[in-house]
């Protein structure tokens, strides 16, 4: 073999090796090796290549926010808590003041307090996450103290009736009642930036599971008679709420009598308050 012969055989070796090179830098151009990062609401993207590298911040938000289209959210009542108030009743004709024949039966307004323990509650959504219907359950408490301490209701008779003590002096005459309620109400929401601003209306049930006269003498002597005092078993009436967050003002009217028909006063059951939701 002669010079000529192994110089060309050597360019076109060379050749084929660069020919291959030039292949393989393209081939790793076009595949560079790409770096996910992904942050709270940020993906950060970096491409190795030939030359440098090329970073890409995405955002995520807008992934997000379609994600969170497709979440499902619980409503979330506000009849679960506890409340205080004021109770009194009205007459038949919506009025405040008693007649001569119930004057037996005025109360101390400002003392007469109303407790509620509502353990929990149960709702549905109906509109999105706005409107939804609520129900519960509770316990209830109200408390009637007299105006006239020396006019004691009595129970020994087909009506109710009161007697007129003047063997002692008392300082406190109470009616207490104890109902077990469950409300069926609309509850509203309106979000207000942080704060969420709502609105319950609608009704209410209870059963009566106790009731009691309290007497307290001036010398702190006490008795209590626990016993039915012509009262109604169940009570149904309406019910209307409005907060902010957790905290509302609350107001209640019994459609059914305190008293049973023919037995006592006709006297409706009214209440207002505040509430704490749990």
């Amino acid at each position: 073999m002669n010079y000529i012969t192994i110089i060309i055989s050597t360019l076109i070796l060379l050749s084929a090796l660069s020919t291959k090179a030039q292949e393989d830098t393209v081939t790793n151009e076009h595949t560079p090796d790409t770096t996910y990062i992904d942050l709270k609401n940020k993906r950060i993207i970096i491409i190795d290549k030939v030359g440098g590298s090329f970073d890409d911040f995405g955002d995520k938000e807008e992934d997000i926010r379609e994600e969170k289209k497709h979440e499902t959210k619980d409503f979330d009542s506000h009849f679960g808590g506890i409340e205080l108030g004021l109770n009194t009743y009205m007459t038949p004709d919506q009025s405040l003041t008693l007649g001569e024949e119930q004057y037996y039966m005025e109360l101390e307004d400002s003392r007469s307090l109303e407790f509620n323990l509502n353990l929990f509650d149960v709702a549905i959504p109906i509109i999105d996450e706005r409107v939804g219907l609520v129900s519960g359950l509770g316990f209830s408490w109200q408390n009637y103290k007299f105006d006239n301490k020396q006019l004691v209701l009595q129970n020994d008779s087909s009506v109710l009736y009161y007697d007129s003590v003047s063997s002692k002096s008392y300082k406190k005459n109470k009616l207490t009642t104890v109902f077990l309620t469950a409300p069926l109400a609309l509850e509203f929401q309106f979000p207000a930036g942080r704060k969420d601003v709502w609105f319950l209306i609608g009704g209410y049930a209870g059963v009566k599971i106790g009731s009691y006269v309290k007497l307290v003498a001036d010398d702190d002597d006490k008795s209590k008679t626990k016993e039915d005092f012509h009262l109604n078993t169940f009570r149904y009436g309406l019910r209307a709420a409005m907060g902010v967050n957790s905290w509302s003002i609350y107001a209640t009217y019994s459609a059914k009598p305190l008293f049973k028909k023919d037995e006592g006063p006709e006297l409706y059951p009214i209440s207002v308050g505040v509430g704490l939701a749990f």
